[in-house]
């Protein structure tokens, strides 16, 4: 017999005359989110993860470097509360369009950077500055997390699904088991409050 400490394993699956047809979904209802963790759960990540990597890379279409000069000093230190953690700060930048005319505005810089000094910004195809786009390992990263996430999603939701199913099935039976006790007692000459 499979027996592990005291429990019988697999019982739902063997003859019992006392198996529910209850027990028998609740079993089938298992195989079922098992089965659905184990297909979908890699089918969904593997996909979220491709459409955010080459969204991530899409948003580098379009885009140019050009080479852009301080118009201020950048501050030296970061704030705290705003801007990037990786060193960079907002400064003033200009830079010469390929029509040859000026334009400025704000591009993230390395912090303590002085006037005059040489910085590279990215321009769209109207001229307009851009956030630098993400290289293919930092896609790639965004991707993975994106696909990770979705499949901790399905996860969530087949899971959750599975335990409805349970404690619904546990609530009916709790009151098949209300009915055959009150049958039960009424054939005993029982009555109750």
């Amino acid at each position: 017999m499979l027996k592990q400490s005291g429990r019988v394993r697999l019982w739902r699956w063997r003859r019992n005359p006392l198996k529910r047809r209850s027990d028998i979904a609740e079993a089938w209802f298992g195989v079922a989110a098992a089965v659905l963790l184990l297909l979908m759960v890699p089918a969904v990540g593997m996909a979220v993860a491709d459409v955010g990597e080459r969204s991530a890379l899409d948003r580098a279409q379009g885009l140019h470097r050009t080479a852009a000069r301080l118009v201020e000093d950048a501050p030296a230190t970061l704030s705290r509360f705003s801007g990037p953690a990786d060193g960079h700060v907002r400064a003033t930048v200009r830079w010469t369009t390929s029509a040859g005319s000026p334009k400025t505005g704000e591009a993230l810089v390395s912090a303590g950077s002085k006037a005059g000094s040489s910085t590279t910004v990215w321009l769209d195809d109207a001229g307009r500055l851009r956030p630098t786009p993400p290289t293919p390992a930092q896609a790639g990263s965004q991707g993975a997390v994106l696909g990770a996430a979705a499949g901790a999603g399905v996860c969530v939701v087949v899971v959750g699904c599975w335990w409805v199913v349970r404690v619904r099935l546990d609530v009916r039976r709790r009151a098949q088991w209300d009915r055959a006790w009150a049958e039960f007692n009424a054939h005993r000459g029982h009555r109750h409050a």
